[in-house]
């Protein structure tokens, strides 16, 4: 399951260095811890406001503003521009390309995903990342489209994690940490979902007890709601976030289109204004 964008975040990170994201200088990482119930209550700290802690608020009404591409194409295209925004006058806008199927074994690189990307302080005992997305359509029947990703490009730490959306509204916690007893993992209640041709606030929380922890757990939100709490997922030193969208493993029916707007990454619960 693990996504070959991430490599190509994981070289252009290496060859780029450190960014500069909005917020570094007050974050230091650490053993921060989240300040909100694990249940995700609101706790009333939680406005959908970027907070003073933010390590990243975005709005994409600044071009690329210091965010990165990865050094490989991946049959799709990823802009900032104004056809459809939330707010102001800018969004993230991916494009993934029609007719690309992992499964014929004909392409040597069937993926239809594109990512941007920005270095992050050392995850410490938290972290939320806060979107607001709209999908012109359900992922494909059994393929997973990514959202975001949280990865460590250290060697000796190399590892990530990814948020992704099902074709039935639910979600599913790609985990390629390499810890053990981490893995794949799957949202099977479907009491809150994810539905195109809105704009929806999804929100996603990756914790974990102390700072030397190697796994945790990770949590995610439609419009303020919890949709699922995935258990054992790995933990590493994450220096990096990535946010966009397309298919890792995609089946013949790959087109689609995405807006993301509103961006927030910090160490405490942001919530949806």
């Amino acid at each position: 399951m693990r996504s070959t964008s991430a490599l190509a975040l994981m070289m252009a990170s290496l060859a780029f260095g450190a960014l500069t994201a909005c917020g570094d200088d007050k974050a230091t990482g650490g053993d921060t811890d989240a300040g909100t119930t694990d249940g995700g209550g609101t706790g009333g700290e939680a406005t959908g406001k970027c907070p003073a802690s933010a390590y990243i608020c975005e709005n994409f009404d600044n071009g690329q503003n210091g965010w990165k591409t990865p050094d490989e194409e991946h049959n799709a295209t990823i802009t900032i521009d104004g056809t459809r925004t939330r707010s102001g006058s800018g969004a993230l806008h991916v494009v993934t390309e029609p007719g690309h199927d992992e499964t014929t074994g004909t392409e040597a690189d069937p993926q239809a995903i594109a990512h941007l990307r920005k270095d992050i302080p050392t995850f410490g005992t938290a972290l939320y990342a806060r979107a607001y997305v709209y999908l012109n359509r359900a992922s494909p029947k059994d393929v997973m489209g990514t959202y975001f990703i949280l990865f460590s490009p250290k060697e000796t730490e190399f590892g990530g994690i990814e948020l992704q959306q099902m074709n039935s509204g639910g979600f599913a916690l790609d985990d390629w940490s390499g810890i053990k007893g981490t893995g794949w993992n799957l949202q099977e209640d479907l009491t809150v979902t994810m539905a195109p041709n809105r704009w929806a606030c999804i929100e996603w929380a990756v914790k974990r007890t102390k700072a030397t922890d190697t796994t945790g757990r990770a949590q995610v939100y439609v419009d303020g709601a919890l949709a699922y709490d995935f258990p054992n997922v790995g933990i590493r030193p994450f220096t990096n976030f990535a946010v966009g969208y397309g298919f890792v493993h995609p089946h013949g029916d790959s087109a689609s289109e995405t807006w993301i707007d509103d961006v927030a990454v910090a160490p405490e619960r942001i919530g949806c204004e």
